[in-house]
């Protein structure tokens, strides 16, 4: 599968807005008593897991999607990162349920879904376009190997293809987070063609709807 990284420095960002880097350490560790990587898992403890895994995101049920089947539906793609314990996952989820604007927009412009890394279940992972559509399984584990996930929160962002868009790790307040959603949905990051210029248009983007 082939992945697109327009990264962003994340230090300039953060330089620009004041803030510090907020995230809690991963390991990429899941709890092998809920369900191993291999094949002889019994169908008990893959409900099991899945029941966990969806409690991750409980009251988000209408932002969030099942993660058994990940794919971008005709959207852009959110995929946040989390785990148990992490306390800069629940900010971010409790942002997303306090705040009717970004939930909505979320809503309307993302096929979200929350990957708790705290647990592992296999996962129908759809990209690609009509013409070329790419279908794998793979488990919580490896999704989290395949895009490098270390803090968790990471939020990865990826078009209705599935080419990955910009990769966001740590916690960012609602407002910043918002004005990060908006440049993904909005289509602004198209307007650039390096990857020099896409930072520079989302350090602008963030720092003029922060201070707006």
């Amino acid at each position: 599968m082939r992945k697109i990284f327009l990264a962003v420095p994340i230090f300039v960002i953060l330089g620009i807005l004041g803030m510090g880097i907020s995230g809690c350490k991963s390991d990429n560790q899941v709890d092998s008593g809920i369900i191993s990587d291999g094949t002889s898992t019994s169908a008990k403890t893959l409900q099991e897991s899945e029941k966990l895994d969806k409690n991750s995101y409980a009251g988000l049920e209408d932002v969030f999607n099942d993660t058994k089947i990940i794919s971008p539906n005709g959207k852009y793609m959110m995929m946040v990162f989390g785990a148990n314990g992490c306390s800069y996952c629940e900010a971010l989820k409790k942002d997303i349920k306090n705040n009717p604007d970004l939930k909505k927009y979320i809503q309307n412009n993302f096929t979200a879904y929350y990957v708790n890394m705290s647990y592992s279940k296999i996962h129908d992972f759809k990209v690609g376009s009509p013409s070329d559509p790419k279908e794998i399984q793979v488990s919580t584990a490896q999704l989290s190997r395949m895009y490098d996930i270390r803090p968790t929160p990471t939020i990865v962002f990826s078009d209705s293809d599935g080419k990955t868009i910009l990769e966001f790790p740590g916690y960012m307040p609602e407002k910043q987070f918002m004005a990060m959603l908006e440049f993904v949905g909005t289509g602004e990051w198209k307007k650039a063609k390096t990857q020099k210029e896409i930072n520079k248009l989302l350090q602008e983007y963030i720092f003029k709807k922060s201070n707006s």
